[in-house]
């Protein structure tokens, strides 16, 4: 079981898809509002899990195709992996399947993961819709995302967005403290949205 100061929790995705908004977010308890930078530096901070407080590193695994190798290092001694996709970009769903579970999967074969829709107020804007019908796709919904995270094994599914951003720790360490709870009752399940 773990100990204090030992839960590391790596952050996976597509670029582009919310995921170092997110970060930021859980990290100031505030969405930015401005350009976000392609980089979030490493958080640490704390959770409670089962009246325990528990230390906990977050990082963000950049996606950098010319170093593969550096992203992989990343995933030794990690306890959870949080993968992201944007629910306005139907393939960076498509690249979790097909990049970043395989990748995970190889590199730390044991490790349970959360499913994260991000952007996910965006799935209602009309520009945005219209697009994506152009060229003949839709939003991921809330449903095809919780049936996905099923589908892939993920033990836990969250949407987050700019709206939800005074829940966004909350929302986070729910999903973590579920999944820890859940390597212990593997039959449980988890969709926090």
């Amino acid at each position: 079981m773990l100990s204090k100061a030992d839960l590391k929790c790596v952050v996976v995705g597509d670029d582009s898809v919310g995921k170092t908004s997110m970060l930021m977010g859980y990290a100031t308890d505030r969405y930015p509002t401005q350009h976000v930078p392609p980089v979030f530096d490493n958080y640490a901070g704390s959770l409670t899990v089962a009246g325990r407080k528990i230390q906990m590193q977050i990082i963000d695994a950049v996606e950098e195709e010319q170093n593969p190798k550096f992203r992989h290092s990343l995933y030794a001694g990690t306890h959870i992996f949080v993968v992201c996709f944007s629910v306005i970009k139907p393939e960076s769903l498509k690249h979790v399947e097909e990049v970043w579970i395989p990748e995970i999967r190889l590199y730390a074969p044991d490790t349970p993961f959360i499913l994260v829709g991000a952007q996910a107020d965006l799935r209602s804007v009309d520009v945005i819709r219209d697009m994506l019908a152009a060229s003949g796709h839709q939003p991921v919904s809330t449903i095809e995302g919780i049936t996905f995270a099923r589908r892939v094994g993920a033990a836990c599914y969250i949407e987050t967005s700019p709206e939800v951003e005074k829940n966004i720790r909350k929302l986070i360490n729910s999903a973590i403290a579920s999944v820890l709870d859940f390597r212990v009752a593997e039959n449980s399940s988890c969709a926090i949205l």
